[in-house]
């Protein structure tokens, strides 16, 4: 007792801390807290102006960058799917902003999105797109932009229930949820157009700014294909038929040169204007 009497009492209650601390922390469970569990916990966001309601940007609704304003964001729809850009989160793990009002869209990591079984059930490994409903994702079946992969099914038995009239006027019923997405924005090529080589349906998209469908790469490569094989046939016959005519009469080998430097550009022509009409068919 006299011992302990001599210790500083500065010191003595440091040490009586870090006991506490120790027991503190030997005490707690190991896990993430009720609060980070709240979170995003794996999702980056980067804050965007919004165009339209507010209420109407709900945590896991798709969104698309405006047209000519990158920097707004407005509901995803199959009219502006070309321009997906996130998810909206209320609580991303890591939130990028320029320090004003902005609302918050998931760019990179896993959130929860509200889908629909209105193009089919959505398993996990689906790779989810915007759909008819604004805000709403659904399952990718062809060729187009997408938001990212399903994480698990989508159990409809708990779901919400929609009713929507398609463009014949016909009702059908849908069914709204949520399920667990990994974000990575990609142009999806689906399988049964599989038989265009990858490398040119990216260089379509790239030409166009947006995803291509199949029908139009399709045209275009067969004009492109016609174009040059008949330029190609033309070439060959004309500079064939001038190489006889001048080892018959070398007189005339100046007006057949002529006629050669004329189908050249007749060629050239030909090409300019298939290249127009195949970049018109891919961007309108």
């Amino acid at each position: 007792m006299a011992s302990l009497m001599k210790i500083p009492l500065h010191r003595l209650r440091n040490c009586l801390l870090a006991v506490a601390l120790l027991l503190a922390l030997t005490a707690a469970p190991i896990g993430p807290s009720a609060a980070a569990q709240d979170n995003d916990s794996q999702a980056i966001a980067q804050g965007f102006n919004i165009n339209g309601d507010k209420d109407d940007f709900i945590a896991g609704a798709l969104v698309s960058t405006k047209k000519g304003d990158e920097k707004t964001v407005e509901l995803a729809n199959q009219e502006n799917g070309a321009r997906l850009a996130g998810v909206v989160s209320d609580r991303p793990l890591v939130a990028l902003s320029n320090g004003t009002a902005q609302t918050q869209i998931v760019i990179s990591g896993s959130v929860p999105v509200v889908v629909s079984d209105i193009n089919g059930d959505v398993r996990a490994g689906d790779k989810i797109t915007a759909s008819p409903i604004a805000g709403v994702g659904m399952l990718a079946s062809g060729s187009d932009q997408v938001v990212g992969t399903a994480q698990s099914d989508f159990v409809t038995t708990s779901a919400k229930t929609r009713t929507i009239t398609d463009t014949s006027g016909k009702q059908h019923t849908v069914h709204l949820g949520r399920v667990p997405l990994l974000i990575g924005i990609s142009f999806y090529q689906a399988p049964t157009s599989g038989y265009i080589p990858p490398f040119v349906q990216g260089l379509a998209n790239n030409i166009a700014g947006r995803p291509v469908s199949l029908m139009r790469i399709l045209v275009c490569s067969i004009l492109l294909l016609l174009a040059f094989v008949s330029t190609a046939a033309l070439l060959y016959t004309s500079i064939r038929s001038g190489l006889i005519s001048i080892g018959r009469n070398p007189l005339a080998a100046g007006a057949i040169r002529r006629g050669l430097v004329q189908i050249g550009v007749a060629v050239v022509l030909i090409l300019g204007l298939v290249l127009l009409a195949s970049y018109i068919i891919l961007t309108v």
